[in-house]
């Protein structure tokens, strides 16, 4: 419990502010995508075929547990690995590109889903809601926090060009990130796998 607390002192209203300020952008973005995608009206076999190149293949053939791992190994170990390492490059904003390409992805396939069949298209959109706010809001509340990291590692990068340091430390901030991905974020993404698999499917048969 002190864990949590001191992880939610952490996470001060700043900080959650920025995660749903992230979150809203990329949920436009998402609808952006989907109703391009709809209009433009692309080549579906192509578009299928870029979405499941996307895809590790791992991901693709496993189902039960073994997809709820593979969804978190890549989900919960590989794009939040991403995300830091664009966080170490001193410049501003580049850790939201995981963001920003999971938020287009899923707008792509609505667009498909929705132009192959309305009806079906809706209710596929309706049984990803659950796994799609979690698993979206759950990156860019970790955005937010690696946001703070950047801004610290910028400000030691400015301070050795400058007479006054800053007093900020780096260890600290980092040791923070990694107790928040591990306590908060983590969990999230674990969650979101088990929406996606389990959840998605008993929401979608409630349509028929």
């Amino acid at each position: 419990m002190d864990e949590v607390a001191t992880i939610l002192k952490i996470i001060n209203k700043t900080i959650f502010k920025r995660a749903v300020t992230f979150f809203v952008c990329a949920a436009i973005i998402t609808v952006l995508a989907t109703v391009i995608t709809y209009i433009v009206n692309p080549d579906l076999k192509g578009v299928m075929k870029s979405l499941g190149d996307n895809s590790s293949n791992q991901l693709k053939e496993s189902t039960g547990i073994k997809k709820i791992w593979a969804y978190v190994v890549n989900n919960g170990f590989m794009v939040p690995l991403q995300m830091v390492v664009l966080t170490l490059i001193p410049i501003q904003f580049l850790y939201l590109i995981n963001v920003i390409s999971t938020a287009i992805l899923p707008g792509i396939l609505f667009g498909v889903v929705l132009q192959v069949d309305y009806k079906k298209g809706i209710e596929i959109i309706a049984s990803s809601i659950p796994h799609y706010f979690v698993e979206i809001f759950a990156f860019c509340l970790f955005a937010a926090v690696l946001f703070e990291l950047n801004r610290v590692i910028r400000g030691k990068i400015r301070s050795v060009f400058k007479k006054d340091k800053d007093g900020i430390s780096l260890v600290k901030k980092t040791l923070g990130t990694i107790k928040i991905y591990m306590v908060l974020i983590l969990p999230m993404i674990i969650v979101a796998a088990f929406l996606e698999t389990y959840i998605a499917d008993i929401i979608f048969s409630l349509f028929h």
